[in-house]
């Protein structure tokens, strides 16, 4: 049986008995929450904006009867006695008013912004209460002349300006809860919390009397304030009001209290009152964020692991500032009937799935077992790691698995060897661009290393030919964990020499610092190579000397690509910098160096720290134009100088001057200066000396420009 057929027929046969147990499931309980939960939860909030708007209704009553009993004669702006009679008879008839407050003004015109600009004199105001005892009074408060406009003039005040405005007039203006102004000397929790519902006022004969507001209590806030309905939790429904920016209106525990708050619910002394309450339950938290996102009607969220069914109903378009009755209930309050037949269904579909699961379970694992082996494998490739897998996970009883684990082994086995004859990044690239590499070079900018082994030759005749293949190998080792730490590759090793290049085939940010960093690392590694545990677990001679590494190192743009024949490419650099590199490593031999680099390397790194020492003008073997050739002698530790310029700062600074003022001419006065003690054993101190004694002999032509010519590589 083939693996798909196997997993065909298992999965069709487990998806057939699983649907049809599911969807009856499904259908029962989803039709039983939708009926049952959206038509209780819009119910219970449907006859709470019903009783709300009816209470509200009450100030909208008030002012429909002043209104009547103006148009009707019984009340006149000529007899302020009836007005104040009036509204003191209105306040002891309408339980819920907490006042009726009058006023009065005579309109002038209309500024250009439709604002009502009153004539001199006439202004005042009429005020019957109902105290929070039940006690009410009235009282009329005329505005002597003297202090219109000041800031006790009530024509001044927002809910009188907004009623009279052009815009407005003829219309009934709402205005959000906020704390009674006659209760500002109680504590708190005994100021009552109104609505004021202000209207302009106009005589039969078309003559403005004034702005009538009606401020009200609303006893179904009162009532929802003081908690749950049902404390003991057997009817969990929380029933509350909040507003489209997500704050209460209403309070959620008696000790929930009210304060000022701005449209991001932050405490301001003119914002709306809303609640803050003690403790949030998240279920009521996230209907408040719906709220602040615009949902209305009903939805479903899951709060803390638990399902919650959210009902949001607007109150009447115009009142209470765009209020919403909110209603939370935990979704198990109506589907736990249902939740337990569930149960017994997934039951029954357990009982089915372990009779399919039975026949599929050996299958299965033995499937698991092989993808993950071909996963681990495939997923170690990605990442360029091409170790094969252990022999017992390689093996699957399912033919395409086996198959699959053995191309993708085989293809392991042939990127090993890749990468033992070309550069990893090289390997890297052509394995992740999936493209067959082709003849062709493009100009990059390098950093090239040349290396070579000081008298290997001599080393090679001491040694036998295992032992010298096993040293040269621990040597070329060491030398290229150098180079790849400073992200370099090894195009080619020819014999004991090495050929590095950076910045390819990917970039290599600062590539001359990490030529000059890998060369130092490079040379430090190979003078203690021979006391290395390497280098004794290979049974090498104990005690043989270190082998000294020359390097020469040059920055340049050079023709980097694929050469060769169209069947057997070779990846590598070509060009007149790769040349002065080479050419710069043969000269180590002429003046007794280690680390020789060209101008363009030490340009390129002149501020990173690293310490150099200019060696000649030379016109390398092959060239005609000179380079200036420095020699590499360390780098600065953190924090001062290093070991190499505290013990040889003054061989470098005598060699120099030396050098200075022999390319001037001045012979007699360098080989005065090579004579100083500290350049006895310095190979360029020596060298130098010996061509100035040369030069004082046999003068160089008047033209001479102190370049010295190479004649051999």
């Amino acid at each position: 049986m083939t693996l798909p057929r196997f997993f065909a027929l298992t999965v069709c046969l487990l998806t057939s008995m699983a649907a049809a147990v599911l969807l009856v499931a499904l259908a029962t309980a989803s039709r039983a929450v939708v009926t049952l939960g959206d038509s209780a939860r819009s119910a219970a909030a449907a006859g709470v904006a019903g009783t709300l708007e009816h209470e509200l209704g009450l100030g909208e009553r008030a002012i429909a009867d002043f209104e009547q009993a103006e148009q009707a004669g019984a009340v006149t702006a000529r007899d302020p006695e009836s007005l104040r009679r009036y509204l003191l008879g209105e306040v002891i008839a309408l339980d819920g008013l907490t006042d009726l407050t009058l006023t009065s003004g005579r309109f002038d015109h209309d500024d250009p912004d439709g604002a009502m600009v009153l004539a001199p004199g006439g202004r005042g105001r009429i005020i019957a209460t109902r105290e929070p005892t039940g006690k009410v009074g009235a009282v009329s408060q005329p505005l002597p002349e003297a202090q219109a406009g000041s800031p006790g003039d009530p024509t001044l005040h927002d809910t009188f300006r907004t009623a009279a405005h052009r815009d407005w007039r003829g219309s009934a203006i709402w205005s959000d809860i906020a704390y009674s102004a006659f209760d500002a000397d109680l504590p708190e929790p005994r100021r009552r919390k109104t609505l004021t519902i202000q209207k302009a006022i106009f005589e039969a004969d078309g003559t403005f009397l004034g702005v009538l507001r009606a401020g009200m209590v609303s006893e179904t806030l009162e009532r929802m304030g003081r908690g749950p309905a049902d404390p003991t939790g057997r009817d969990p429904h929380r029933l509350f009001i909040t507003d489209t920016d997500g704050r209460l209106v209403t309070r959620l525990q008696p000790a929930d209290r009210y304060e000022p708050q701005n449209p991001a619910g932050q405490p301001d002394p003119d914002g709306d009152l809303r609640v803050v309450p003690t403790t949030l339950p998240p279920a009521v938290e996230a209907a408040l964020g719906w709220a602040r996102a615009g949902g209305t009607g009903g939805s479903r969220r899951v709060v803390g692991g638990e399902p919650y069914l959210i009902t949001l109903v607007p109150l009447a378009e115009g009142r209470a500032q765009r209020w919403l009755v909110g209603v939370v209930v935990p979704e198990r309050f109506y589907v736990g009937g249902l939740l337990r037949a569930r149960d017994r269904l997934l039951a029954l579909l357990v009982l089915v799935v372990a009779a399919v699961g039975a026949a599929g379970a050996i299958g299965a694992r033995t499937v698991g077992r092989g993808m993950s082996s071909l996963l681990a494998s495939t997923e170690g490739m990605r990442q360029f790691r091409f170790a094969p897998l252990p022999a017992v996970r390689a093996r699957s009883p399912f033919r395409e698995i086996r198959g699959a684990l053995e191309s993708v082994e085989r293809a392991k086995t042939a990127l090993r060897a890749m990468v033992k004859y070309v550069p990893v990044g090289l390997v890297r690239r052509l394995y992740e661009s999936g493209h067959e590499p082709v003849l062709g070079a493009e100009p990059c900018d390098v950093s090239i290393m040349f290396t070579d082994i000081a008298d290997f030759t001599t080393h090679a005749e001491a040694m036998t030919p295992d032992a010298l293949a096993a040293a040269l190998g621990r040597y070329l080792e060491a030398a290229t964990v150098a180079v790849e730490a400073t992200g370099g590759i090894v195009d080619k090793y020819i014999g004991d020499a090495l050929m590095v290049l950076w910045n390819v085939p990917g970039p290599v940010p600062a590539h001359p610092a990490a030529a000059c960093r890998a060369a130092l690392a490079c040379a430090r590694a190979t003078r203690t190579l021979g006391g290395s545990d390497s280098w004794r677990s290979a049974g090498l001679p104990a005690g043989l000397s270190a082998w000294r590494t020359r390097f020469g190192l040059h920055a340049d743009r050079v023709l980097v690509g694929n050469f060769g024949a169209p069947e057997r490419l070779s990846y590598t650099a070509m060009g007149d910098g790769v040349n002065l590199a080479a050419r710069l490593e043969g000269l180590n031999k002429l003046y007794g160096t280690t680390i020789l680099v060209s101008e363009s390397i030490r340009a390129a790194v002149v501020d990173q720290g690293f310490i150099f020492r200019e060696v000649d003008r030379v016109a390398v073997k092959g060239k005609s134009r000179a380079i200036t050739v420095h020699e590499l002698r360390g780098e600065r530790t953190p924090g001062g100088s290093s070991a190499e310029e505290d013990v040889d700062g003054c061989v470098v600074r005598t060699y120099e001057a030396a050098l200075h003022a022999a390319q001037a001419r001045s012979f007699e006065r360098a080989l005065e200066l090579l004579a100083r003690p500290e350049c006895a054993v310095d190979g360029p101190s020596a060298v130098l000396a010996a061509r100035c004694r040369s030069w004082a002999g046999t003068p160089p032509p008047p033209d001479w420009d102190g370049t010295w010519v190479a004649t051999s590589k």
